[in-house]
This record gives C-alpha cells, sequence and structure tokens, in this order.
C-alpha cells in the first residue's frame, strides 16, 4: 500500500492493515487494526447552565455520543407565540424526546418520537417568557432542526411574570369590542373584566381556534356563576345572557388541562333591557261576539302577550295569549254580548328559555255590541 493510500484510509477515520502468511504452522490469516475515529469539537451546551442560544428560523445541529446524550438550548419569547419545529437526525431510529422547560426549569411540554428520521412538532403555544429546549437521544447520532416562531397576536400581553391566569388580575374589557386571547402550554385560562351599565341583554360572539373544546363562564363581583357554555375546536358560537347592572368577569379555560392550545376571539355586544309599552292602538268589535286587537310593535321583542278580562283591574277571569314579534293583531271569538272587556299588551324577549317582560300598555275598553 503507497503512502497516498495510507494517508486517505487514516482520513477517513479507520485503517485497515492486513497481514498474509503461515506462522508455526498456523494457517493462512488476516488480521485488521482500525484507527481511533477523529472527531468533531466537542459541544458545550450540556446543561441549563450552558445552554445554547436558539435562532428562530435558522437550522442548528448537535450530536450525541456515549454517556453525553443531552443538548440544551435557551430562547426567550416576548409575547404569547406559536413554535414550529421541524427534526432531522441520522443513524439509528431510536427514541428522541424533546422537552421544553420554562425559568425557573418547570417542564411545560414533552414529547418523545421512536421512529422517523424526519419529524416536525406543530403549534406549540407558549407565552412570554424566557424558556430552555432540551434535545435527548441514547444513541450516537448527529441531528439538525430549526425552529419557526411567530406572535399569536394576543390582545392582551401575557408572559410567566405578567398575565391574566387569575381574576384578580383580570385583563378589562369593552363591550362591542373585538378581542384575541390565547391559550398555552403553560397558559390554562384567561380573565377579564367588564362593566354592564343596566340590567339588560348580552350578545356573547365567540370564534374557537383552540385545537381542542374549550370553557366559557360569566361571574357577578362575588364570583356567583352567571353563565356557562362550551364552543368545540373550529365552532362559532353565539349566546344570549341576560345580567343586571354591575361588574362581571369572563372566564375562558381549556376542556381540561390535557386539553390542546391555540387562539380564540371573542366580543360582547349588549342592548338594554325591553321596557318600552307597546302602543295599544285599537281593539274594534267584529260580528258575533268577536273583536280584533291591534299595537304597535317594540325594537328588540322576541314577541308579546296579550290579556283580557272583565275586570279593570285584571286580578281575575283573564285569558292570555302569547304571540310572536311578528304579530301585531290578533283577533278574539266567542265573547259574551253587551258584556265589558279590559285589554292590554306587553312585549318579551327570549334570554336562554327565559322570558323577561316589558311595561304593560295603557288598557283599553270595548262592550260587545253584536
Amino acid at each position: 500500500m503507497g503512502k497516498k493510500e495510507l494517508k486517505r484510509k487514516m482520513a477517513a477515520g479507520m485503517l485497515i492493515l492486513s497481514i498474509l502468511g503461515t506462522f508455526a504452522g498456523f494457517p493462512e490469516t488476516t488480521q485488521t487494526v482500525y484507527a481511533e475515529e477523529i472527531g468533531l469539537p466537542a459541544e458545550t451546551n450540556t446543561s441549563f447552565s450552558k445552554a445554547r442560544e436558539l435562532e428562530f428560523g435558522v437550522s442548528m445541529a448537535g450530536t450525541f455520543a456515549p454517556n453525553d446524550s443531552r443538548r440544551y438550548y435557551k430562547f426567550s419569547l416576548s409575547q404569547a407565540s406559536r413554535l414550529d419545529l421541524g427534526f432531522e437526525r441520522t443513524g439509528r431510529q431510536e427514541n428522541i424526546k424533546i422537552t421544553i422547560f420554562d425559568s425557573t426549569q418547570t417542564e411545560i411540554y414533552s414529547l418523545s418520537r421512536s421512529y422517523g428520521l424526519s419529524f416536525s412538532l406543530d403549534a406549540i403555544y407558549l407565552t412570554g417568557g424566557d424558556y430552555y429546549l432540551l434535545v435527548e437521544e441514547a444513541y450516537n447520532a448527529a441531528f439538525s432542526f430549526i425552529v419557526n416562531m411567530d406572535s399569536a397576536g394576543e390582545s392582551f400581553t401575557e408572559t410567566q411574570d405578567s398575565n391574566n391566569d387569575m381574576a384578580s388580575d383580570a385583563s378589562s374589557i369593552s363591550l362591542k369590542k373585538k378581542y384575541k386571547g390565547v391559550l398555552a402550554q403553560n397558559d390554562d385560562i384567561d380573565y377579564y373584566k367588564f362593566q354592564i351599565p343596566s340590567t339588560g341583554k348580552i350578545t356573547f360572539n365567540m370564534t374557537n381556534s383552540v385545537s381542542d373544546t374549550i370553557k366559557y363562564g360569566f361571574y357577578d363581583q362575588s364570583m356567583n356563576l352567571a353563565y356557562t357554555n362550551y364552543v368545540r375546536s373550529g365552532y362559532k358560537d353565539t349566546q344570549p345572557v341576560l345580567l343586571k347592572k354591575g361588574t362581571y368577569y369572563l372566564a375562558v379555560a381549556k376542556g381540561d388541562v390535557n386539553s390542546g392550545v391555540g387562539s380564540y376571539t371573542f366580543s360582547i355586544d349588549f342592548a338594554k333591557k325591553i321596557s318600552a309599552a307597546p302602543k295599544l292602538k285599537s281593539v274594534k268589535n267584529l260580528s258575533n261576539g268577536s273583536i280584533t286587537v291591534t299595537w304597535g310593535s317594540v325594537a328588540g321583542a322576541n314577541g308579546y302577550e296579550l290579556w283580557y278580562s272583565t275586570k279593570s283591574n285584571f286580578k281575575s277571569g283573564v285569558v292570555k295569549k302569547e304571540l310572536s314579534s311578528s304579530v301585531t293583531s290578533v283577533t278574539y271569538y266567542g265573547l259574551a254580548k253587551k258584556k265589558k272587556y279590559y285589554v292590554r299588551v306587553r312585549a318579551y324577549e327570549e334570554i336562554n328559555g327565559i322570558k323577561e317582560y316589558g311595561k304593560w300598555s295603557k288598557k283599553k275598553s270595548i262592550v260587545i255590541k253584536k
């Protein structure tokens, strides 16, 4: 073997030296000698204190060696963000584990993969703060990865140290304005605080882009629950809720601690409780003991309730009738001739199966003549 060939094989990390011959009666043998492998410079990011700065959007790489199976990285987020990770590795398809820790080195996310030389971890949501990323594998291997980061666009900046995870730290919101929130790996619930100027109906509008069902609840100032519901992932929800004047809290939370992460949007519209009384326009005699009652419509009403009675105080002998909001006239039949009847009407709105009534109209009377 020439000198050039010897140098080439040594540079490749292995020298094979073959000796052929017969020695002292033994058969012909071949002996192979391996040269020591030439390694790359040792990596130093082997602990939290030596973590390497992670750069978003660019390729980063590392290697594992016997008894050296951990690589630490550190990064910071100024606000709630979405991370997408893409990994590639060489060598045997052994188990690889990805773990994210917060600034106190508390684990908040972990996932293991035991197959595939390349894989991705998408839609990891974190609040603002300082973090560590740990990559572990028990076998000699090389790996590379890219971490892409996008702001989640939350209306109120949340970090590990400053957030709205408790009612006492609720974010103040206004009626008739749209907001965006995020539920993250380290953020299970958000609180918001708002004022209702007078008794009335709020309409809660929510779009759930979280990867799982989320729940919400409205609470009064003493944290008594007024209303609660769920919204499935990818769905919109619109719910009317009747509230009195005062201070209220809205809580938005994951279905459970293992539920999905992502963003949601919401707004709260408000309309005063119906108080206007319909105008009772006319009560007219028809033939055969019948009358027609006509009234004016009331904005926001879901329907109307009419009463008639032979008593002016409506304390007895009352006949009640409910009609939809599109009806402003009704005819009654079979009334007693020469009898005097009193009529009045009021509007109502229906919220979550409960009817809330407005004021009564002025009453009118009529004597059945025909």
